[in-house]
This record gives structure tokens, sequence and C-alpha cells, in this order.
């Protein structure tokens, strides 16, 4: 790392801090704060919803995974694909014409008061381990590059991104999403070509030749039904969280009608199909770099988790690796600031205000949901922090095996309960209860010992097939489990009442029912101008800020990277304002005379 480096952070960090302030006057009401008042571009929020999925877990413990196993972890960007296109055709406008704030009010809706409890407080602890996860793996990072111990970077990256996400809100969070995306393409991009253009790698074609055979041969590093039952899985652990109400597709409930959340699908699935094949290449391509990884980072609980850093060190030119750093944090910051502002806004819409005080004005919710968004903050670090003195658990594992353990029993009644209409109230949380019981014994059951017993043969199962096999019957069990007892609720469930008929009835019509968001959000709502206004000058002046850095003395590989960055960041920003422009040209001519 050298000067320019550290200099190219120090920008970004002020960079990222400012945009708090500055969407600080967008958020008026609560609705604003925490989803932005439903009134958000589609294409801010899929690139949003994007970049939350493609986080520095992808450059961390997914190049593990990719540096260890080839095109095989190509499957999961592959089952989000899959749970994408379910998003499209039967979900995301669905979410979106619940008319909520947040994804509890839709559990409010569709199982009454007492799940909104459950669920509200339920998932709190997942989104702050996620955000935590999603820090941990910054400072691991961070603590390849500069050579730093984790513990010291936890809070200093923890207090960044808590600042942000108190002073702006929603707003600040989807903005500065937005232009991350923009940072992790380019620089993903870069990234590939210098990796293939090294001398030791050789192009496409030199890749192809030296990468390891079990990178295109699975079935060298495990049986295909190991594969198979672990593909299978996974896309339905996927599609799963991805489309139910709390975890996944409450993201749509930010843009202002259904035609626009099934827009911001199509972004998400665009990201992925595009740019994962940029994303491996420099993953790979370590294989041929830095074959042992385990001698030049012996202080990493998991080496191979630095192979991105270990290229990025070896083909950046001056000043590039302090960028990759900022495309990283900027991937890592949207899991993280997210999560803050998912958890306060459920705290206060759906606990604070109707358990403590219902009278509560929109002054009192934004104070409250301020100081819970600093708080759990706080608790976000601390969590990362004991992350730091783990052993033995990838990242890649981890992230899995929670997601499946808690976030698929909670998932499961609240991605059947938007299709479903009889099952009871009692069905939702009980499914959820049962799950996580099953699921935290069955992880404690599943050792190595025991998977050997039942699946191994006279080679043993390898430490990848051990670790997807237990995943697989995690996911299996849980998913055939949680469905079973939910539609069993759905069998013995008794007459509704009027009440819950009436409360069932209206939440299945108000999906079929498009949002009008001229008529529902009314004048007041923030309308596209200013939007486009504000993303575009903050693109413009990152991009050109990147641009200059063009002028220092490098190499010619420096120049053009620092060109194309900043000329891409900056004419993305010229190309929004020609698309308000337009927009206020179409506006001031009005509808044509026929």
């Amino acid at each position: 790392m050298t000067s320019i480096d550290y200099i190219v952070i120090a920008l970004y960090f002020i960079f990222i801090l400012a945009l708090g302030p500055v969407y600080k006057t967008f958020s008026k009401t609560s609705s604003d704060y925490f989803r932005g008042g439903g009134t958000m571009l589609w294409w801010m929020v899929g690139s949003s919803a994007f970049v939350m999925n493609f986080s520095a877990w992808s450059f961390v413990g997914g190049a593990s995974r990719a540096y260890e196993t080839g095109t095989y972890f190509l499957v999961l960007y592959g089952a989000n694909v899959a749970a994408l296109i379910v998003s499209y055709f039967f979900v995301a406008a669905r979410i979106r014409n619940m008319r909520i704030i947040t994804a509890v009010e839709g559990v409010a809706k569709r199982f009454g008061k007492g799940n909104e409890q459950f669920f509200a407080w339920l998932p709190l602890p997942f989104f702050l381990l996620m955000g935590s996860v999603g820090l941990y793996v910054i400072a691991t990072f961070m603590a390849a590059v500069f050579q730093m111990p984790t513990s010291v970077l936890i809070p200093i990256i923890g207090v960044t991104v808590t600042f942000m996400a108190l002073s702006g809100g929603s707003w600040s969070v989807i903005a500065s999403d937005f232009v991350q995306l923009l940072t992790v393409v380019v620089i993903t991009i870069i990234m590939a070509f210098l990796a293939l253009g090294h001398p030791k790698v050789g192009g496409v074609s030199g890749l192809l030749e030296k990468m390891p055979e079990h990178h295109l041969d699975w079935s060298l590093f495990a049986q295909p039904w190991v594969i198979a039952f672990f593909c299978i899985t996974l896309i339905v652990n996927q599609t799963i969280n991805i489309n139910s109400l709390q975890q996944g597709a409450a993201r749509y409930v930010f843009v202002k009608n259904g035609r626009d959340a099934k827009k911001a699908v199509i972004v998400q699935i665009v990201g992925f199909v595009l740019i994962t094949p940029f994303w491996m290449i420099p993953a790979i391509a370590a294989t041929i770099l830095h074959p042992d990884l385990g001698l030049e980072y012996p202080h990493l609980n998991n080496p191979s988790e630095a192979a991105y850093v270990a290229v990025a060190l070896t083909v950046l030119p001056k000043g590039l690796m302090g960028l990759l750093v900022c495309g990283i944090f900027a991937a890592t910051m949207s899991t993280m600031d997210s999560g803050l502002n998912r958890a306060a806004g459920i705290m206060v819409r759906n606990v604070y205000l109707p358990l403590i005080n219902p009278q509560a004005g929109e002054d009192r919710q934004l104070l409250v949901g301020k100081f819970l968004t600093g708080l759990f903050g706080v608790v976000m670090i601390a969590v990362a922090l004991f992350f730091s003195t783990l052993k033995s658990m990838p990242i890649f594992n981890l992230i899995l095996l929670v997601a499946a353990t808690v976030g698929l029993p909670s998932a499961v009644p609240l991605f059947y309960g938007i299709f479903v209409k009889r099952t009871p109230a009692w069905g939702a949380w009980s499914t959820s209860l049962v799950g996580i019981a099953f699921g935290l014994a069955l992880n404690i059951a599943l050792d190595e010992a025991a998977l050997q017993r039942f699946f191994g043969t006279e080679q043993g199962l390898s430490s990848i097939e051990l670790a997807d096999l237990k995943l697989s019957i995690v996911t299996a069990s849980l998913f055939i489990l949680c469905t079973a007892w939910y539609f069993m609720a759905t069998v013995f469930a008794r007459e509704p009442t009027s009440e819950e008929k009436t409360r069932v009835d209206a939440f299945f019509e108000d999906m079929k029912r498009p949002v009008d968001h001229d008529v529902e959000h009314g004048p007041n709502s923030e309308c596209d101008d200013r939007q486009l206004k504000v993303i575009g000058n903050i693109c413009l002046i990152y991009g050109i800020a990147i641009g200059l850095f063009a002028v220092i003395p490098n190499s010619a590989a420096g120049h053009a990277s620092f060109l194309f960055c900043g000329g891409t960041i900056a004419g993305i920003g010229l190309f929004i304002h020609w698309i308000r422009h337009r927009k206020q040209t179409d506006s001031n001519e009005g509808p044509s005379e026929g």
C-alpha cells in the first residue's frame, strides 16, 4: 500500500460520511426514514438489493470458496438468480401492494398482533448477526491489507457505518448503496483484466490451462450426489429466504408500485449475470499467482480468505489498492447499514408504537429510531469482535449455516403466508419455533464423525463434502419439517372469527390491488426530480474526484484504471442528469393535443 492508496481511502470515508447529512432533509416522517416514503427510484432500490447480496463476503469468504473449488461457487449465484425469477413473477409486486412500512406490519395484517410481536423480536438477532458477520468480513479483509488486528479495525468501521445509517436513514443507505455498486463494478472489472494480463496467468486461455483441474471437474473434490443434493437444497433455501415477507422481499416496500418492484428485481438478475464472471477471475487466478496462501497469511484463521487481496497486491497499480478497499468496504456497508435500518424500523413501528407509546408523533418516532440505530450499531460491533476470536469456522459456512438454521424456519411461514389463505395465526409462530429448535438440535447431532459414519466411503468424505452435506441435510430437513407443520396447521385450523376473516381477506385483496402512487402518496411525496438531482451530483463529484488521481505519477495501467473508474461513475452522473432534464422537458410540454 502506498501513500496514494491511503489518500484514496481517506477521501472515500469523507465522502461516505457526508451522505448522511446530505440526505438528512429527506426524512420528515418515519416512513421516509425507514423506507424512503415508498417513493424511491426503482434502479436505486434494485442496486441496493443487489449489493446487499454481493457484499464483501464475496471478496473474502466467497473468494475463499472460489479459490478452493473454482466454478463450483457459481451454484450460489445461480440459486440467487433462480430465487429472483420467483420474485419477479410471484412476489415483488405483491409485497409492494401490501402498503406497509416495515415487513412486520405485513405480518400483522396477515397473521395478527401476536405474530407481529413474535416476528418483530425473532429476526432482530438475525439482522444484527448478519450485520456483525459483514463487519467481521470487511475487518478480516482489511486486516490482510493493512496487516492490522481485526479487533482494531472492527470498531473503526462499525462506528463509520452506524453514523451514516443513523444520520440519513434509508435515503442515505439506498443512495450510498447505488454509488458503492458503481465502485464495486468498476474495480471488479479492472481486477479481472489486470489478473488476466499478468504474465504468469496469460489471459483467458492461460487461466483455463493453468487453473487446478478440479475447478472445472467438480467430481474431483465431491461426489456427484453430494453436489446435486447441495445445489437443490441451496436453491430451495435461497428461494424461500429471498422471497419471504420478512427476510428478502421486504426491500420492495421502498419503490412506488408493483411495476417498479419488478424492475428492481431485473436490476439484481442483470447484476448477478454480468458481474459474477468478472468477480471470479481474480479468485481463480490466485491459485496460479499465490498457490500457498497459508505461508503468506499465517495470521488469518482461514488464509484462503485472503485470495482476492493477494492478487490485488500483485497486479494493481499504485493507488488502485486503495480503490479496491473502498469498493469492498462499499459492498459490505449495504449489509450492515440496511440491517441497522430494518432492525430499528421494526422496533419503532412494531414494538414501541403499538406497545409503549401509541400516541408517538413522527418526531418522536424518528428520535427513537435514531437512538436504536446507534444502540444496535454498538451491539453489532461487540458481536463482530466476538467472531474475531473464533479460530475454526470459515465465513462461507458460517453465513450459510445461520441462514439455514435460523433464517429458513422463520422464512417458511412468511413465504407460504403470501399465497396460502387458510392457515391460522398459530401456524406461523409455531412453524418457526419447531423449525429453529429442530435445526439447532440437528446441527449439534451432525458432527463430522456422524456424517462420516453414515455417508462416508473407504476414502472418507472430504472437508468440502462434509460442509456441503451438513448444510444440505439441515436445509432439506428444515424445509420438509416446516412445510409439513405449516400445512398441518392449515388442515387443523378452526373456523376463523369474523375479525380474523376480515383482516386476512383485506390482506389478500391489497396484494391484488395495484398501488396508485399519485393518489395514495399525494403531492408531498419525494419527487423524482429531487432524487435524480442529488444522486446525479453525488456520482459526478465522486467520479471526478477519482478521475483526478489519473494525473499522479503511475504506470500506464494505473492512469487508464483511474480514468476508467472516474469516467464511468461521472458519466453515469451525467446520464442521470440527462434523464432528469428529459423528465423536466416532458413535464413542461405536457400532453399533446390530438
